[in-house]
Protein backbone atom coordinates (compact mmCIF):
# COMPACT_ATOMS: atom_id res chain seq x y z
CA UNK A 1 0.00 0.00 0.00
CA UNK A 2 1.73 3.39 -1.11
CA UNK A 3 2.38 5.91 2.08
CA UNK A 4 0.87 8.27 -0.10
CA UNK A 5 -2.52 6.32 -1.25
CA UNK A 6 -3.10 6.03 2.24
CA UNK A 7 -2.19 9.95 3.43
CA UNK A 8 -4.94 10.63 0.75
CA UNK A 9 -7.58 8.57 2.19
CA UNK A 10 -7.13 10.03 5.69
CA UNK A 11 -6.88 13.42 4.83
CA UNK A 12 -11.03 12.80 3.97
CA UNK A 13 -11.96 9.97 6.05
CA UNK A 14 -10.80 9.36 10.17
CA UNK A 15 -9.94 5.67 10.63
CA UNK A 16 -11.18 3.98 13.88
CA UNK A 17 -8.98 1.01 14.70
CA UNK A 18 -9.11 -1.40 17.93
CA UNK A 19 -7.16 -4.50 18.81
CA UNK A 20 -7.12 -7.92 20.25
CA UNK A 21 -4.09 -9.11 20.86
CA UNK A 22 -3.69 -12.90 22.22
CA UNK A 23 -0.38 -13.39 24.20
CA UNK A 24 0.27 -17.19 25.41
CA UNK A 25 1.88 -17.64 28.58
CA UNK A 26 4.60 -19.64 27.60
CA UNK A 27 6.91 -19.00 30.34
CA UNK A 28 4.35 -21.44 32.73
CA UNK A 29 5.08 -25.00 32.78
CA UNK A 30 1.95 -26.22 32.50
CA UNK A 31 -1.66 -25.66 30.60
CA UNK A 32 -4.51 -23.49 31.90
CA UNK A 33 -6.59 -26.11 33.32
CA UNK A 34 -4.60 -29.29 33.51
CA UNK A 35 -0.88 -30.54 34.26
CA UNK A 36 -0.17 -30.69 30.40
CA UNK A 37 3.45 -29.31 29.38
CA UNK A 38 3.68 -25.88 27.30
CA UNK A 39 6.13 -26.11 24.91
CA UNK A 40 6.06 -25.40 21.35
CA UNK A 41 6.23 -27.57 18.26
CA UNK A 42 6.70 -31.47 19.09
CA UNK A 43 5.18 -34.34 17.58
CA UNK A 44 1.77 -33.43 17.16
CA UNK A 45 -0.96 -34.71 19.50
CA UNK A 46 1.13 -36.07 22.27
CA UNK A 47 0.65 -32.68 24.75
CA UNK A 48 -2.91 -33.84 25.59
CA UNK A 49 -5.15 -35.10 28.43
CA UNK A 50 -8.40 -36.06 28.93
CA UNK A 51 -9.15 -32.11 30.46
CA UNK A 52 -7.78 -30.67 27.20
CA UNK A 53 -8.78 -32.89 24.69
CA UNK A 54 -12.38 -32.67 26.22
CA UNK A 55 -13.25 -35.94 27.70
CA UNK A 56 -16.57 -36.87 29.59
CA UNK A 57 -15.85 -36.27 33.00
CA UNK A 58 -12.87 -34.75 33.08
CA UNK A 59 -12.65 -31.20 35.32
CA UNK A 60 -11.19 -28.51 34.53
CA UNK A 61 -8.45 -27.08 37.55
CA UNK A 62 -7.18 -23.34 37.04
CA UNK A 63 -3.59 -22.50 36.62
CA UNK A 64 -2.84 -19.94 39.45
CA UNK A 65 -0.11 -19.03 38.04
CA UNK A 66 -1.70 -17.92 35.19
CA UNK A 67 -3.68 -16.08 36.92
CA UNK A 68 -1.25 -14.26 38.79
CA UNK A 69 0.27 -13.40 35.16
CA UNK A 70 -2.67 -12.07 33.84
CA UNK A 71 -2.91 -9.55 36.71
CA UNK A 72 0.65 -9.12 36.46
CA UNK A 73 0.48 -7.76 33.12
CA UNK A 74 -2.90 -5.52 33.99
CA UNK A 75 -1.01 -3.70 36.30
CA UNK A 76 1.68 -3.27 33.80
CA UNK A 77 -0.71 -1.21 31.09
CA UNK A 78 -2.10 0.43 34.24
CA UNK A 79 -5.62 -1.55 34.29
CA UNK A 80 -7.85 -2.09 37.26
CA UNK A 81 -8.12 -5.56 39.03
CA UNK A 82 -10.96 -7.15 39.88
CA UNK A 83 -11.44 -8.01 43.60
CA UNK A 84 -14.01 -10.77 42.11
CA UNK A 85 -13.80 -12.64 38.72
CA UNK A 86 -14.79 -15.82 37.33
CA UNK A 87 -14.72 -17.68 34.13
CA UNK A 88 -17.67 -18.52 31.41
CA UNK A 89 -18.36 -20.94 28.89
CA UNK A 90 -18.05 -19.77 25.05
CA UNK A 91 -19.69 -22.02 22.84
CA UNK A 92 -17.16 -22.29 19.66
CA UNK A 93 -18.39 -25.25 17.47
CA UNK A 94 -15.14 -25.50 15.77
CA UNK A 95 -12.61 -29.02 14.96
CA UNK A 96 -9.61 -27.47 16.64
CA UNK A 97 -11.93 -27.15 20.06
CA UNK A 98 -12.70 -30.46 21.24
CA UNK A 99 -15.34 -29.67 23.97
CA UNK A 100 -17.17 -27.68 21.53
CA UNK A 101 -16.91 -24.55 24.15
CA UNK A 102 -14.06 -22.48 25.02
CA UNK A 103 -13.26 -21.62 29.05
CA UNK A 104 -12.76 -18.11 28.75
CA UNK A 105 -14.46 -14.64 30.58
CA UNK A 106 -17.30 -13.14 29.52
CA UNK A 107 -18.02 -9.38 31.77
CA UNK A 108 -16.39 -10.09 34.61
CA UNK A 109 -12.40 -10.21 33.28
CA UNK A 110 -9.53 -9.76 35.67
CA UNK A 111 -8.03 -6.62 34.23
CA UNK A 112 -9.96 -3.39 32.94
CA UNK A 113 -9.59 0.45 32.25
CA UNK A 114 -5.80 0.62 31.49
CA UNK A 115 -4.01 2.64 28.99
CA UNK A 116 -0.90 2.93 27.33
CA UNK A 117 1.04 6.16 26.03
CA UNK A 118 2.14 5.07 23.00
CA UNK A 119 4.91 7.51 20.71
CA UNK A 120 4.66 7.95 17.23
CA UNK A 121 6.03 9.42 13.86
CA UNK A 122 3.04 9.73 11.97
CA UNK A 123 3.13 8.13 8.59
CA UNK A 124 -0.20 9.50 7.37
CA UNK A 125 -2.91 12.19 8.22
CA UNK A 126 -4.08 11.90 11.72
CA UNK A 127 -5.77 15.12 13.65
CA UNK A 128 -3.26 14.04 16.89
CA UNK A 129 -0.06 15.31 14.02
CA UNK A 130 1.17 18.82 14.51
CA UNK A 131 1.24 19.76 11.02
CA UNK A 132 3.13 23.00 11.12
CA UNK A 133 6.13 21.00 11.94
CA UNK A 134 7.22 17.54 13.86
CA UNK A 135 5.27 14.81 13.16
CA UNK A 136 6.40 12.98 16.22
CA UNK A 137 3.41 12.78 18.53
CA UNK A 138 2.56 10.93 21.94
CA UNK A 139 -0.99 9.37 22.33
CA UNK A 140 -2.66 7.75 25.13
CA UNK A 141 -4.68 4.31 23.93
CA UNK A 142 -7.33 3.18 26.21
CA UNK A 143 -7.10 -0.66 27.30
CA UNK A 144 -10.90 -2.29 28.12
CA UNK A 145 -9.75 -5.23 29.23
CA UNK A 146 -7.85 -8.27 29.79
CA UNK A 147 -9.08 -11.52 30.40
CA UNK A 148 -7.40 -14.98 30.37
CA UNK A 149 -8.46 -18.14 28.17
CA UNK A 150 -7.56 -21.35 27.26
CA UNK A 151 -6.14 -21.83 23.05
CA UNK A 152 -7.39 -23.85 20.77
CA UNK A 153 -5.98 -26.50 18.63
CA UNK A 154 -4.16 -25.88 15.49
CA UNK A 155 -5.58 -26.98 12.34
CA UNK A 156 -3.35 -27.77 9.94
CA UNK A 157 -4.43 -27.92 6.14
CA UNK A 158 -2.97 -30.24 3.90
CA UNK A 159 -3.04 -29.64 -0.07
CA UNK A 160 -2.09 -31.69 -3.36
CA UNK A 161 -2.69 -34.90 -4.65
CA UNK A 162 -1.47 -36.70 -1.28
CA UNK A 163 -4.09 -34.85 0.74
CA UNK A 164 -6.92 -35.39 -0.98
CA UNK A 165 -9.47 -37.65 0.31
CA UNK A 166 -12.22 -38.63 -2.36
CA UNK A 167 -10.88 -35.62 -4.04
CA UNK A 168 -11.21 -33.05 -0.91
CA UNK A 169 -8.13 -31.49 0.47
CA UNK A 170 -7.71 -33.09 3.78
CA UNK A 171 -7.62 -30.88 7.44
CA UNK A 172 -5.70 -32.74 10.49
CA UNK A 173 -6.15 -31.02 14.05
CA UNK A 174 -3.02 -30.72 16.49
CA UNK A 175 -4.34 -30.48 20.38
CA UNK A 176 -0.84 -29.53 21.66
CA UNK A 177 -1.79 -26.01 21.79
CA UNK A 178 -5.22 -27.03 23.07
CA UNK A 179 -5.50 -25.32 26.72
CA UNK A 180 -2.34 -23.65 26.99
CA UNK A 181 -3.02 -20.13 29.54
CA UNK A 182 -3.91 -17.29 26.64
CA UNK A 183 -4.41 -13.86 27.41
CA UNK A 184 -6.48 -11.34 25.49
CA UNK A 185 -6.01 -7.04 25.91
CA UNK A 186 -8.49 -5.77 24.23
CA UNK A 187 -8.35 -1.78 23.15
CA UNK A 188 -10.14 0.88 22.72
CA UNK A 189 -11.26 2.42 19.81
CA UNK A 190 -8.52 4.97 20.27
CA UNK A 191 -6.30 4.12 17.14
CA UNK A 192 -6.50 6.30 14.44
CA UNK A 193 -3.35 4.93 12.06
CA UNK A 194 -1.60 1.62 10.89
CA UNK A 195 1.33 3.28 12.55
CA UNK A 196 -0.60 4.17 16.11
CA UNK A 197 -1.28 0.60 15.99
CA UNK A 198 2.28 -1.15 15.16
CA UNK A 199 3.66 1.12 18.17
CA UNK A 200 1.45 -0.03 20.36
CA UNK A 201 1.42 -3.89 19.35
CA UNK A 202 4.93 -3.45 19.43
CA UNK A 203 5.30 -1.78 23.06
CA UNK A 204 2.78 -4.07 24.69
CA UNK A 205 5.35 -7.03 23.19
CA UNK A 206 8.28 -5.39 24.69
CA UNK A 207 6.64 -4.58 28.10
CA UNK A 208 5.54 -8.85 28.65
CA UNK A 209 8.43 -9.89 27.96
CA UNK A 210 10.21 -7.87 30.29
CA UNK A 211 7.23 -9.40 32.68
CA UNK A 212 8.77 -12.84 31.86
CA UNK A 213 5.35 -14.38 30.92
CA UNK A 214 6.05 -14.96 27.26
CA UNK A 215 7.97 -15.37 24.62
CA UNK A 216 5.63 -13.38 22.33
CA UNK A 217 6.71 -14.80 19.60
CA UNK A 218 4.61 -14.15 16.40
CA UNK A 219 6.45 -16.41 14.08
CA UNK A 220 5.35 -19.22 16.61
CA UNK A 221 2.35 -17.78 17.48
CA UNK A 222 2.49 -16.69 21.00
CA UNK A 223 1.48 -13.43 20.10
CA UNK A 224 -1.22 -13.19 18.04
CA UNK A 225 -2.68 -9.34 17.04
CA UNK A 226 -6.27 -8.84 15.08
CA UNK A 227 -7.22 -5.51 14.16
CA UNK A 228 -11.04 -3.98 14.11
CA UNK A 229 -11.39 -1.35 11.67
CA UNK A 230 -13.91 1.26 10.20
CA UNK A 231 -13.93 4.41 8.58
CA UNK A 232 -16.12 8.09 8.37
CA UNK A 233 -15.74 11.10 6.93
CA UNK A 234 -13.80 13.52 8.74
CA UNK A 235 -16.21 15.58 11.37
CA UNK A 236 -18.51 12.67 12.12
CA UNK A 237 -18.82 11.15 15.33
CA UNK A 238 -20.89 7.90 14.37
CA UNK A 239 -18.98 5.07 14.06
CA UNK A 240 -18.60 2.93 10.47
CA UNK A 241 -19.36 -0.52 9.73
CA UNK A 242 -16.20 -2.46 11.37
CA UNK A 243 -14.17 -4.88 9.78
CA UNK A 244 -12.04 -7.46 11.59
CA UNK A 245 -8.99 -8.61 10.24
CA UNK A 246 -6.79 -12.03 11.24
CA UNK A 247 -3.96 -13.42 10.04
CA UNK A 248 -1.53 -10.82 10.86
CA UNK A 249 1.57 -12.41 11.88
CA UNK A 250 3.87 -9.60 12.71
CA UNK A 251 4.33 -6.02 12.51
CA UNK A 252 4.61 -5.28 9.07
CA UNK A 253 1.41 -7.38 8.39
CA UNK A 254 -0.36 -5.15 11.03
CA UNK A 255 0.51 -2.24 9.73
CA UNK A 256 -0.42 -3.38 6.19
CA UNK A 257 -3.40 -4.91 6.35
CA UNK A 258 -4.95 -1.71 7.97
CA UNK A 259 -3.40 0.38 5.17
CA UNK A 260 -5.03 -1.77 2.72
CA UNK A 261 -8.59 -2.06 4.85
CA UNK A 262 -8.50 1.81 5.36
CA UNK A 263 -8.29 2.18 1.94
CA UNK A 264 -10.51 -0.18 0.94
CA UNK A 265 -13.35 0.81 2.93
CA UNK A 266 -13.18 4.71 2.01
CA UNK A 267 -13.06 3.51 -2.05
CA UNK A 268 -16.49 1.44 -1.03
CA UNK A 269 -18.01 4.37 0.28
CA UNK A 270 -17.20 6.75 -2.75
CA UNK A 271 -18.48 4.58 -5.04
CA UNK A 272 -21.74 4.64 -2.94
CA UNK A 273 -21.37 0.86 -1.53
CA UNK A 274 -22.14 -0.48 1.82
CA UNK A 275 -19.40 -1.84 4.10
CA UNK A 276 -20.26 -5.54 5.58
CA UNK A 277 -19.69 -6.47 9.33
CA UNK A 278 -17.43 -9.71 8.52
CA UNK A 279 -14.13 -11.03 9.32
CA UNK A 280 -11.37 -10.19 6.43
CA UNK A 281 -8.19 -12.72 6.25
CA UNK A 282 -4.74 -10.39 5.42
CA UNK A 283 -3.21 -12.53 2.45
CA UNK A 284 0.55 -11.55 2.81
CA UNK A 285 1.55 -12.72 -0.97
CA UNK A 286 -1.19 -10.57 -2.29
CA UNK A 287 -1.19 -7.88 0.04
CA UNK A 288 -4.69 -7.65 0.11
CA UNK A 289 -8.01 -8.82 2.33
CA UNK A 290 -10.54 -11.15 1.39
CA UNK A 291 -13.80 -12.49 3.13
CA UNK A 292 -13.04 -15.02 5.63
CA UNK A 293 -16.82 -15.09 7.42
CA UNK A 294 -19.53 -13.06 8.77
CA UNK A 295 -18.01 -11.28 12.41
CA UNK A 296 -20.21 -12.93 15.04
CA UNK A 297 -21.54 -10.92 18.06
CA UNK A 298 -21.21 -11.93 21.75
CA UNK A 299 -24.54 -13.27 21.90
CA UNK A 300 -23.87 -15.81 19.49
CA UNK A 301 -21.25 -17.70 21.43
CA UNK A 302 -24.35 -18.28 24.22
CA UNK A 303 -22.05 -17.13 27.27
CA UNK A 304 -22.75 -18.52 30.75
CA UNK A 305 -20.58 -19.43 33.76
CA UNK A 306 -18.25 -21.94 33.75
CA UNK A 307 -20.29 -24.61 36.27
CA UNK A 308 -17.19 -26.73 36.96
CA UNK A 309 -15.63 -23.58 38.34
CA UNK A 310 -15.93 -21.46 41.88
CA UNK A 311 -15.49 -17.92 41.09
CA UNK A 312 -12.23 -16.09 42.27
CA UNK A 313 -12.28 -13.68 45.02
CA UNK A 314 -9.22 -11.84 45.75
CA UNK A 315 -7.98 -8.87 48.12
CA UNK A 316 -6.08 -5.73 48.18
CA UNK A 317 -3.50 -7.64 50.08
CA UNK A 318 -2.86 -10.51 47.16
CA UNK A 319 -3.31 -7.51 44.39
CA UNK A 320 -0.56 -5.64 45.64
CA UNK A 321 2.14 -8.81 46.53
CA UNK A 322 1.35 -8.96 42.55
CA UNK A 323 1.97 -5.02 41.82
CA UNK A 324 5.73 -5.81 44.49
CA UNK A 325 6.42 -8.29 41.55
CA UNK A 326 6.91 -5.76 38.88
CA UNK A 327 10.37 -5.11 37.29
CA UNK A 328 11.57 -1.67 35.45
CA UNK A 329 9.06 -1.51 32.42
CA UNK A 330 10.53 -0.01 29.17
CA UNK A 331 9.93 3.50 29.98
CA UNK A 332 11.29 4.02 32.99
CA UNK A 333 14.47 2.08 31.95
CA UNK A 334 14.21 4.41 29.15
CA UNK A 335 14.41 7.38 31.51
CA UNK A 336 17.05 6.08 33.59
CA UNK A 337 19.45 5.50 30.86
CA UNK A 338 19.08 9.00 29.43
CA UNK A 339 19.65 9.96 33.65
CA UNK A 340 22.05 8.27 34.57
CA UNK A 341 24.68 8.09 31.29
CA UNK A 342 23.25 11.74 29.41
CA UNK A 343 22.45 9.42 26.55
CA UNK A 344 20.10 10.85 23.57
CA UNK A 345 16.73 9.90 23.74
CA UNK A 346 17.05 8.54 20.27
CA UNK A 347 19.86 6.10 21.66
CA UNK A 348 18.07 5.48 24.62
CA UNK A 349 15.05 4.29 22.63
CA UNK A 350 16.88 1.63 21.05
CA UNK A 351 19.14 0.36 23.48
CA UNK A 352 15.60 -0.14 25.62
CA UNK A 353 13.61 -1.62 22.63
CA UNK A 354 15.11 -4.88 23.81
CA UNK A 355 15.38 -6.41 26.89
CA UNK A 356 18.60 -8.55 25.78
CA UNK A 357 19.86 -5.29 24.17
CA UNK A 358 19.43 -3.27 27.52
CA UNK A 359 20.74 -5.91 29.37
CA UNK A 360 23.41 -6.74 27.14
CA UNK A 361 24.78 -2.63 27.98
CA UNK A 362 24.24 -2.43 31.46
CA UNK A 363 26.75 -5.34 31.32
CA UNK A 364 29.04 -4.20 29.38
CA UNK A 365 28.69 -0.22 30.80
CA UNK A 366 29.21 -2.63 34.17
CA UNK A 367 33.24 -3.42 32.73
CA UNK A 368 33.78 -0.37 30.56
CA UNK A 369 33.05 2.24 33.24
CA UNK A 370 30.32 4.94 33.41
CA UNK A 371 32.51 7.43 31.56
CA UNK A 372 32.41 5.06 28.03
CA UNK A 373 28.71 4.99 28.15
CA UNK A 374 27.98 6.77 25.13
CA UNK A 375 30.62 5.11 23.14
CA UNK A 376 29.38 1.99 24.46
CA UNK A 377 25.76 2.95 23.24
CA UNK A 378 27.41 4.61 20.08
CA UNK A 379 29.61 0.64 19.07
CA UNK A 380 26.02 -1.16 19.80
CA UNK A 381 23.77 1.14 17.95
CA UNK A 382 25.88 1.13 14.75
CA UNK A 383 28.28 -1.88 14.94
CA UNK A 384 26.34 -4.43 17.08
CA UNK A 385 23.12 -4.01 15.42
CA UNK A 386 24.23 -3.83 11.80
CA UNK A 387 25.82 -7.42 12.51
CA UNK A 388 22.46 -8.99 14.35
CA UNK A 389 20.69 -7.47 11.31
CA UNK A 390 22.57 -8.62 8.57
CA UNK A 391 23.14 -12.13 10.53
CA UNK A 392 19.14 -12.66 11.37
CA UNK A 393 20.19 -13.43 14.69
CA UNK A 394 19.75 -12.30 18.39
CA UNK A 395 21.68 -10.73 20.86
CA UNK A 396 21.76 -14.00 22.55
CA UNK A 397 23.05 -15.93 19.37
CA UNK A 398 25.97 -13.65 18.49
CA UNK A 399 29.71 -14.23 19.54
CA UNK A 400 30.01 -10.97 20.81
CA UNK A 401 29.79 -10.36 24.22
CA UNK A 402 29.33 -7.38 27.01
CA UNK A 403 32.96 -7.38 27.65
CA UNK A 404 34.38 -7.47 24.65
CA UNK A 405 32.43 -4.68 23.58
CA UNK A 406 33.81 -2.53 27.00
CA UNK A 407 37.59 -4.12 25.83
CA UNK A 408 37.12 -2.37 22.51
CA UNK A 409 35.85 0.71 23.55
CA UNK A 410 38.79 0.96 26.18
CA UNK A 411 41.31 0.13 23.63
CA UNK A 412 39.77 3.28 21.26
CA UNK A 413 39.89 5.63 24.68
CA UNK A 414 43.13 4.71 25.53
CA UNK A 415 44.74 5.39 22.01
CA UNK A 416 45.65 1.53 21.42
CA UNK A 417 43.87 1.15 18.09
CA UNK A 418 42.48 4.31 15.87
CA UNK A 419 38.33 4.30 15.39
CA UNK A 420 39.07 2.99 11.79
CA UNK A 421 41.19 0.01 13.37
CA UNK A 422 38.23 -0.73 15.56
CA UNK A 423 35.66 -1.50 12.78
CA UNK A 424 38.11 -3.98 11.78
CA UNK A 425 38.72 -5.07 15.04
CA UNK A 426 34.89 -5.66 15.56
CA UNK A 427 34.51 -7.62 12.28
CA UNK A 428 37.20 -10.24 13.41
CA UNK A 429 34.98 -10.17 16.91
CA UNK A 430 31.94 -11.10 15.10
CA UNK A 431 34.20 -14.12 13.50
CA UNK A 432 36.20 -15.41 15.90
CA UNK A 433 34.76 -14.64 19.28
CA UNK A 434 37.98 -13.57 20.36
CA UNK A 435 38.45 -10.64 22.26
CA UNK A 436 39.83 -7.46 20.69
CA UNK A 437 42.80 -7.23 22.79
CA UNK A 438 43.64 -10.76 21.59
CA UNK A 439 42.92 -9.79 17.68
CA UNK A 440 45.12 -5.97 17.87
CA UNK A 441 48.18 -8.74 19.25
CA UNK A 442 47.76 -11.52 16.74
CA UNK A 443 47.35 -9.07 13.41
CA UNK A 444 50.30 -6.17 14.71
CA UNK A 445 47.44 -3.55 14.87
CA UNK A 446 48.19 -1.53 17.94
CA UNK A 447 48.37 1.88 17.37
CA UNK A 448 51.64 4.16 17.41
CA UNK A 449 51.47 7.25 19.49
CA UNK A 450 54.97 7.72 20.64
CA UNK A 451 55.77 11.36 19.75
CA UNK A 452 59.96 9.95 18.84
CA UNK A 453 58.45 7.25 16.62
CA UNK A 454 56.07 9.40 14.81
CA UNK A 455 58.60 12.35 14.44
CA UNK A 456 61.17 10.10 12.72
CA UNK A 457 58.40 8.93 9.87
CA UNK A 458 57.32 12.71 9.64
CA UNK A 459 60.97 13.66 9.12
CA UNK A 460 61.16 10.90 6.46
CA UNK A 461 58.34 11.79 4.50
CA UNK A 462 59.29 15.33 4.57
CA UNK A 463 62.35 14.84 3.53
CA UNK A 464 61.31 12.55 0.58
CA UNK A 465 59.02 14.79 -0.63
CA UNK A 466 60.49 18.45 -0.93
CA UNK A 467 58.22 19.68 -3.80
CA UNK A 468 54.81 19.09 -2.08
CA UNK A 469 56.75 20.41 1.53
CA UNK A 470 57.27 23.65 -0.91
CA UNK A 471 53.64 24.03 -2.45
CA UNK A 472 52.58 23.55 1.11
CA UNK A 473 54.64 26.24 2.53
CA UNK A 474 53.21 28.55 -0.82
CA UNK A 475 50.02 28.36 0.86
CA UNK A 476 48.63 24.72 -0.65
CA UNK A 477 47.70 23.12 2.61
CA UNK A 478 45.15 20.85 1.32
CA UNK A 479 48.39 18.69 0.57
CA UNK A 480 48.22 17.75 4.61
CA UNK A 481 45.52 15.16 3.86
CA UNK A 482 48.24 13.82 1.18
CA UNK A 483 51.08 13.79 4.12
CA UNK A 484 48.80 11.54 6.58
CA UNK A 485 47.95 9.16 4.20
CA UNK A 486 52.21 8.90 3.44
CA UNK A 487 52.90 9.01 7.04
CA UNK A 488 49.92 6.37 7.34
CA UNK A 489 51.69 4.01 4.31
CA UNK A 490 55.13 3.73 5.96
CA UNK A 491 53.80 3.44 9.35
CA UNK A 492 50.76 0.42 7.72
CA UNK A 493 48.22 2.18 9.70
CA UNK A 494 49.29 2.16 12.98
CA UNK A 495 50.38 5.95 13.65
CA UNK A 496 47.55 7.30 16.25
CA UNK A 497 46.27 9.75 13.88
CA UNK A 498 45.63 12.76 15.94
CA UNK A 499 48.93 12.29 16.73
CA UNK A 500 50.16 12.23 13.35
CA UNK A 501 48.27 15.65 12.59
CA UNK A 502 49.71 17.38 15.27
CA UNK A 503 53.51 16.30 14.50
CA UNK A 504 53.09 17.68 10.48
CA UNK A 505 51.57 20.83 11.54
CA UNK A 506 54.61 21.39 13.33
CA UNK A 507 56.56 20.39 11.61
CA UNK A 508 55.76 22.35 8.35
CA UNK A 509 55.02 25.49 10.16
CA UNK A 510 51.03 25.53 10.86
Amino acid sequence: MAKDRLTEVLERYEAVIGLEIHTELTSLNSKMFCGCPVEFGGEPNTRVCPVCLGMPGALPVPNEAAVEATVLAGLAVNCDIALWSQFHRKQYFYPDMPKDYQISQYDLPFCSGGYLDVEVEGDAVCERVDRSGDDEYTTRIGVTRIHLEEDTGKMVHVGGSEGRIAGAEKSLVDFNRAGTPLMELVTEPDIRTPEEARRFAQKLRLIIVTLGVSDCSMEEGSMRVDGNVSVRLRGQTELGTKSEIKNMNSFKALHDALAFEIVRQADMLDAGEQVVQETRHWDVGAKRTSSLRSKEEAHDYRYFPEPDMVPFAFTEQWVQSIADRLPELPDAMRERFMATWDLQKYDATVLTSDLAMAEFYEAAIAQAGAGRAKTVANVMINDLSAHLNAAGITMDESAVKPAMVAELVGLVDDGAISGKQAKAVFSEMVETGEMPSAIVEARGMKQVSDTGAIEAVVDAVLAANPDEVASYKEGKTSLVGWFVGQVMREMRGQGNPQVVNQVLKDKLGG
